[in-house]
């Protein structure tokens, strides 16, 4: 009998690689009988009735703070958080003891109030769903925390444009396993065929390997997805690879060697690159030397930008969506 190509992967999620299930990441805030507030990373939630009122559900496992809350204060909200806070989630998610406002600042998490419900929202995330509990159900030792949507809020920006701008300024993100997270794709209509091409790979040629190589690593925090003695390849949060490489070796490749600017000249490539914490980015741009093309403006409608070359005269250009 054919097996049709397919293998059985077992049943504990956590040995699932790839995961067919991905998980969007939430931060739960919760407060205990006193009023101190609570702060947990969770990836097991899903709406399950779209109401009105929607009801949405949690998982959360029975020992943790999260779950003693929501048993004695029937509240809690789900904030969003966007792809600028994905270290920031991974960072709680280690510590689930991360209790009280000092704990809370300390991580650079803003508590503010609610519209509905006692537990804060979380200023840095981009959407709030605020709940009171409606059920709570036991499966082994973890708790299916069931919310009766009592409230719902969003940045003000995100309701801006169109669909694909929307879901593109909320930038949700999704749990893979425990090494990996995922940002959403580019949002399509469903009667939409999907793109034949997207993008791989940009290369940039490159007279200074380690001098270039610095210089992305310390702007942009990108991860290098591989090194040799020719080349350095970053992975972007996009899933694409910028790939410096050696001008030698990359004229080897294509028979002619790249022409190379004056100190003062532009290459004539361009990376354009969209970003929430812009100053942040900005800020190390200048501090590693990068030299201003134009200062912090708006150059395309709602968008604002800024750009500057790269050490080998390369045309970098931060922006954001206003």
């Amino acid at each position: 009998m054919s097996d049709y190509g397919k293998i059985e992967i077992g049943t504990n999620r956590l040995e699932w690689n790839p995961s067919p299930l991905t998980e969007q990441v939430v931060l739960v805030t919760t407060v205990n009988e006193k009023g101190e507030p609570h702060l947990a990373t969770k990836s097991r939630v899903t709406v399950i009735s779209y109401g009105p009122p929607a009801v949405v559900v949690f998982g959360c496992q029975a020992r943790f703070q999260t779950a003693a809350n929501v048993l004695k204060t029937s509240q809690f909200v789900l904030n969003i958080p966007g792809e600028d806070l994905v270290a920031m989630s991974w960072v709680v998610g280690m510590d689930p003891a991360s209790t009280g406002s000092r704990l809370l600042a300390e991580n650079g998490i803003t508590p503010i109030p609610s519209l509905k419900v006692s537990p804060p929202r979380i200023a840095e995330c981009r959407a709030h769903i605020e709940c009171t509990v409606s059920d709570v159900r036991e499966i082994g030792n973890d708790l299916a925390v069931f919310g009766t949507v009592v409230s719902a809020s969003l940045n003000s920006n995100i309701a801006q444009g169109d669909a694909v701008e929307r879901y593109q300024r909320l930038s949700p993100f999704f749990f893979l396993d425990f090494e990996r997270t995922a940002l959403l794709g580019i949002g399509r209509l469903v009667e939409q065929p999907p793109m034949g091409l997207r993008q791989m790979r940009t290369v940039l040629a490159t007279s200074d390997l380690n001098r270039a190589a610095d210089f992305y690593s310390g702007a942009f925090d990108w991860p290098a997805l591989r090194t040799t003695g020719v080349s350095v390849d970053f992975m972007l949060p996009d899933g694409s690879v910028l790939r410096l490489l050696r001008a030698e070796a990359f004229g080897h490749a294509l028979g002619s060697k790249p022409c190379q600017p004056q100190s003062d000249g532009l290459t004539g490539a361009q990376i354009h690159l969209s970003c929430e914490d812009l100053p942040r980015v900005i800020a190390r741009l200048v501090a590693l030397g990068a030299r201003e093309l134009w200062p912090l403006s708006e150059q395309e409608p709602g968008e604002e930008s800024a750009a500057f070359a790269d050490p080998d005269g390369n045309v970098v250009v931060v922006s954001r969506l206003c």
